[in-house]
């Protein structure tokens, strides 16, 4: 798919990105382990758009199953993100984050018929990687948040391909209703692997207090309700590369989000701003590259 998307669709995907950037800060923010903050973030943000759309609901069985499907991937990918958060740090996990430009260049041309892997694609991912090397090469203490945060990159970049499909036949927001009932349900089957093992002793925590509550509230309703639909809307005239690509900034947004809220910059080194720099750059550069293409194509 080749990008038909107007300037106010990429000013809207950076706003998207950012708002995702500060997701991170609100993971660390949240005193939940990451399956009970994900289910509540899943719970208050289809109750919502369930009642902004009410029999607008109805699809096919087969593809609401699919999408019911597609959102236990992205119930994983949230989960894993928000457990490199708590595991590592914010900036670990977004550094993790960034990977998801490489992953979806090497995985959309094997899930979708007639992708072909594209040359810029790949030297762009992988031009990405490097960035991302230069951070972490002194941050090796957080080396498992790191994987467990490349681990949800990969679960993004293949929701992000499979939506792709979705939105070529169904509103956004109907999508987005059906994929974050499926991530709620995928959370309340995991709920036991939190009682056991990530709630360090607690057992289940499913009461969170008045300022967790406040803070899950704008991760649902801002960082979910808003941002996801209007992401899946982007997916009709973007091209999920290129929203993919966007993406690389989210660890940029989060880095300087955490350091503002949250001091985090008071562990970085300097080649964490050089990588975060360089990802800025390459994220611009392919966006322009991009646009180019599209115009000389139109």
């Amino acid at each position: 798919m080749e990008d038909h998307g107007e300037p106010r669709d990429y000013w809207k995907l950076h706003f998207i990105v950012f708002l995702w950037g500060f997701t991170g800060v609100l993971g660390e923010l949240i005193d939940l382990p990451s399956i009970e903050l994900v289910f509540y973030r899943c719970l208050l943000a289809s109750i919502t758009l369930g009642v902004i759309l009410r029999k607008k609901l109805r699809v096919p069985a087969r593809r609401a199953i699919a999408m019911f499907a597609t959102g236990g991937v992205i119930g994983l990918h949230w989960v894993l993100f928000f457990l490199a958060v708590k595991v590592a740090n914010v900036s670990v996990c977004m550094v993790g984050a960034a990977t998801i430009s490489l992953w979806t260049a090497l995985l959309e041309p094997l899930m979708v018929r007639g992708r072909v892997l594209k040359r810029m694609d790949l030297v762009f991912g992988v031009l990405v990687i490097g960035a991302v090397a230069i951070i972490f090469q002194s941050e090796t203490q957080y080396a498992v948040g790191f994987a467990i945060a490349i681990a949800a990159a990969i679960a993004a970049a293949v929701f992000s391909i499979i939506n792709g499909f979705f939105a070529k036949h169904t509103p956004h927001r109907v999508i987005t209703w059906y994929e974050l009932t499926g991530a709620c349900l995928f959370c309340a089957l995991c709920l036991p692997i939190s009682a056991h093992w990530l709630s360090e002793g607690r057992g289940l925590d499913l009461m969170p207090s008045a300022m967790d509550w406040f803070w899950i509230v704008i991760l649902a309703e801002l960082c979910t309700v808003y941002a996801y639909s209007e992401y899946v809307s982007l997916l009709k005239r973007l091209s999920v590369f290129t929203i993919n690509f966007a993406n690389n900034l989210e660890p940029v947004y989060g880095i300087i989000l955490g350091g503002i809220i949250l001091g985090d910059y008071q562990h970085l080194g300097a080649g964490f701003y050089i990588g975060t720099a360089l990802i800025a750059l390459l994220v611009l550069t392919h966006t322009g590259m991009s646009r180019r293409k599209r115009l000389t194509i139109g």
